[in-house]
């Protein structure tokens, strides 16, 4: 092979390998809010955040990542019992800040928006997956 001027394709999708374990997504209609995922994160990075109520007048419960503390170990991926938190294999995350801010008020505009609900808006480019539903990359 004549790298790097002959470009190997390995995997079927461009960018990062299929396994690689970037920011969080989640079906939130298979999300039943058990909080296993925030029993088994070893980094508590894990928070529950109450979204509503169901009919019953029960708090309905989903996971919030801090990702200023996850290590992307994926443990709340192998855990999930309905399979609906996955991780996908976006790994940039952009914050803007606003010019007229303090340093201080940066230092916690930046803390909270570390802070993200998973949703589907990465299910379309699933990489680590514990294998529980057998998908196709590509």
């Amino acid at each position: 092979m004549k790298y790097p001027k002959q470009i190997l394709r390995v995997f079927p999708k461009e960018g990062v390998s299929p396994t690689y374990r970037g920011l969080h997504t989640n079906d939130l209609e298979k999300c039943v809010g058990c909080a296993a995922c925030k029993r088994i994160c070893p980094f508590d990075a894990i928070k529950m955040k109450v979204v509503g109520k169901n009919e019953q007048g029960r708090e309905i419960k989903k996971p919030v990542v801090d990702y200023g503390r996850c290590s992307f170990c994926a443990f709340c991926v192998d855990v999930c019992p309905t399979n609906s938190l996955k991780m996908s294999r976006h790994y940039i995350y952009k914050i803007k800040t606003v010019m007229s801010m303090s340093a201080k008020e940066e230092v916690e505009y930046v803390k909270e928006k570390f802070r993200l609900m998973p949703d589907e808006t990465l299910g379309d480019d699933i990489g680590y997956n514990t294998g529980k539903s057998k998908r196709v990359l590509g």
